[in-house]
């Protein structure tokens, strides 16, 4: 029988999406493996280190396998890169009772938010936030262009199965409306309305008043939502006000694209795993001088 889960995996010592493309391929695999498995995704946030999803599937121990197996085989040839990628376990949980989905779907779609990576929810890109009530509250989505099943096709693994609904943006990414069940996520929220609210509150007891409401459990919490130590999670109450927000700090995708593109290029490698351990550290002192690049984001950008 299919249940509500909340599923998370996670890379702490090195970046998971290390250019746009890498996003943009992370979507499809996580559509095509959707389609497989039989999984509705209702809510999805990919973080330069983790990934939550909010799924409702009868397997979701099984949806995550395929998932994080076909993008480790995509990583690791594009980077030339060996071996498991990320942690070796991934979160699964099963979220019941009307309000702790709520509250799950809310954490996940506010996940940019919380990290510090846009100051408000609705700025985060790789994210199905920008999704939900599109038409209602004015947002704009991906826009899906005609193409051709072997169009579609050319974008995705060889032999790739997926149903005629799915359709692509111009840059060969499934649009998330034409595989997602943004429909079913949305009754969660009820109207546009609660939606914007849902996204702007803060963090508060009121979380947890509506949550026992439900009679299933114990509240959730950041802490549940992000498994993450106490200094971490009030660094993330602290950005939900927005303040803390600086668009000049380079963000991990920006750190990692200039590794890639620019500062690799003197040692004659494309890649930060082609780089011996003397190189990286040239590189991070460059990082960390030059671009005032802080030592955890070189640590897991270099993948020291």
């Amino acid at each position: 029988m299919k249940e509500t889960y909340h599923i998370c995996f996670t890379s702490h010592d090195e970046v998971m999406f290390r250019d746009r493309e890498d996003h943009d391929v992370f979507v499809n695999l996580m559509a095509l493996q959707s389609f497989s498995t039989g999984t509705e995704i209702l809510a999805d946030a990919e973080m330069s280190t983790h990934v939550h999803q909010g799924v409702f599937t009868d397997n979701p121990s099984e949806f995550a396998r395929r998932e994080r197996m076909s993008y480790t085989k995509y990583f690791n040839t594009k980077y030339g890169r060996r071996g498991r990628f990320g942690q070796k376990y991934t979160f699964v949980a099963i979220v019941l009772g009307l309000y702790h989905i709520l509250t799950m779907l809310s954490y996940i779609l506010r996940n940019g938010l919380h990290h510090g990576a846009a100051p408000t929810a609705f700025g985060y890109l790789f994210c199905s936030v920008r999704d939900m009530f599109a038409q209602d509250i004015g947002l704009c989505g991906d826009e899906a262009v005609p193409m051709s099943r072997s169009d579609i096709s050319s974008n995705l693994p060889r032999h790739a199965e997926f149903p005629d609904s799915f359709q692509m943006n111009e840059r060969g990414v499934f649009v998330r409306r034409s595989f997602m069940e943004l429909r079913r996520a949305e009754q969660f929220f009820s109207t546009p309305r609660n939606y914007l609210y849902q996204m702007n509150r803060l963090s508060d007891d009121s979380w947890l008043k509506e949550q026992l409401k439900d009679n299933t459990g114990a509240p959730l919490t950041i802490s549940d939502i992000e498994q993450a130590d106490e200094n971490t999670v009030a660094q993330m109450l602290k950005n939900e006000y927005g303040r803390n927000f600086d668009r000049t700090r380079l963000q991990d995708l920006d750190v990692c694209m200039l590794i890639d593109r620019e500062l690799c290029r003197p040692f004659g490698a494309t890649s930060v795993y082609q780089l011996t351990d003397s190189q990286k550290m040239r590189i991070a002192r460059q990082l960390k001088y030059d671009f005032h690049v802080s030592d955890a984001q070189i640590s897991r950008c270099l993948v020291l």
